[in-house]
């Protein structure tokens, strides 16, 4: 197995490459689980392709099989994915709100760009449940030595910080490991995430909201059924992907991040060819154009509902409920019909997730400054 060449020493047994490719694949995925999707060697693929930046994987074998694993990839303030970089998650943090932001902002000695930048992203470059893999036989000691291999890998390269941005409150070896090596954190979000019923599609589902919710969506829904709105699920190759990037690029300018189409386009071209069957589209159409999308990954039972975009001109004239007709209601009927028990749908809105049954996990920066 090609390592890392490098002059700096990392923990004795920590395995080390630049590249997916060089992973020994089955034994990574091998360690994924169902929250994983986005620490898989095909999305590491994706990313490695489209993010610009050096990637480093780290690994521990047993009896010749991994037994954990550690993805970083290294941030700088060039790169265009905001919601992976430190310094722009904590200030996003502190404005809203979230608990141990503010506190962490205000004991920087000077803007967090210059402070906490470049950066050793750790634990995957994707927005929630950012982790070390592990399977049933690895220790917190292999745990810690991942941890410190990161760190090691940072401090040569003479970064700043080292960060897992999106630990989910659940993984309680990794939180402790981090915390007893000095790492401060915060609050970056919730996870939410919506389990299907193991039976009765979409009007069990239903069922299982309350009923002044019931209402609102048979509204919302006859009011599709009685415009020209078509929503269905197709595959990326038959899907408009231009127009899809140009719509989630007016998205994202509605949250402040400045991503071209041009920037998002090259992402859903690699997702289309890297995943194939697995990646898909439910796409509205109206007019002969498309008015809203959402690009879902399959990863095993799981639908993750990675990027997404809408005509706000187009919603704000004709009154429809494209995000979650196209993200909820028909994505339900379709994962119910293919026997898919959870849906994915990440950080932010969620008041409105929950409105329509999801539940969600706090998220929280682990941060070490170097």
């Amino acid at each position: 197995m090609p390592t890392k060449t490098m002059t700096v020493r990392l923990p004795e047994g920590v395995l080390a490459v630049d590249r997916a490719a060089d992973l020994p694949r089955a034994g990574w995925d091998a360690l994924t689980g169902p929250y994983d999707a986005f620490l898989t060697c095909r999305w590491l693929d994706v990313v490695e392709a489209t993010a610009g930046v050096p990637m480093t994987y780290l690994w521990i074998e047993r009896d010749g099989r991994p037994v954990a694993g550690l993805a970083t990839a290294t941030a700088t303030t060039s790169v265009p994915w905001a919601l992976g970089r430190p310094d722009v998650v904590l200030r996003n943090s502190a404005d809203a709100e979230l608990p141990g932001a503010a506190s962490l902002l205000a004991s920087l000695d000077g803007d967090p760009s210059q402070v906490l930048m470049p950066a050793l992203v750790a634990g995957g470059r994707h927005v929630g449940s950012t982790r070390v893999l592990c399977s049933a036989d690895a220790t917190r000691a292999d745990v810690e030595s991942l941890v410190v291999a990161a760190e090691t890998l940072a401090r040569d390269a003479g970064l700043a910080s080292v960060c897992f941005l999106y630990l989910d409150e659940r993984d309680a070896v990794l939180t402790r490991t981090l915390t007893d090596r000095g790492y401060a954190s915060y609050t970056t979000g919730r996870y939410s995430t919506l389990e299907l019923p193991a039976d009765g599609g979409f009007d069990a589902y239903l069922a299982a909201l309350p009923r002044k919710r019931r209402v609102s969506i048979a509204s919302e829904r006859r009011r599709i059924r009685e415009s020209d709105l078509r929503v269905r699920l197709q595959s990326l190759s038959e899907t408009d992907l231009g127009r899809c990037a140009a719509l989630e690029s007016g998205l994202l300018a509605k949250y402040g991040i400045d991503i071209r189409p041009d920037q998002v386009l090259p992402q859903i071209r690699q997702v289309r060819d890297v995943f194939g069957d697995d990646a898909f589209a439910m796409v509205a159409e109206a007019e002969g154009e498309v008015r809203g999308f959402g690009l879902i990954l399959r990863h095993g039972d799981h639908w993750y509902a990675r990027q997404t975009g809408y005509d706000y001109a187009y919603q704000e004239r004709t009154g429809l409920a494209l995000y979650f007709e196209v993200l909820y209601y028909r994505l339900v009927e379709e994962a119910a019909m293919a026997g898919i028990r959870t849906l994915h749908y990440g950080l932010g809105s969620e008041r409105a997730k929950r409105s329509r049954g999801c539940v969600a996990t706090e998220q929280r920066c682990h941060l070490l400054r170097l």
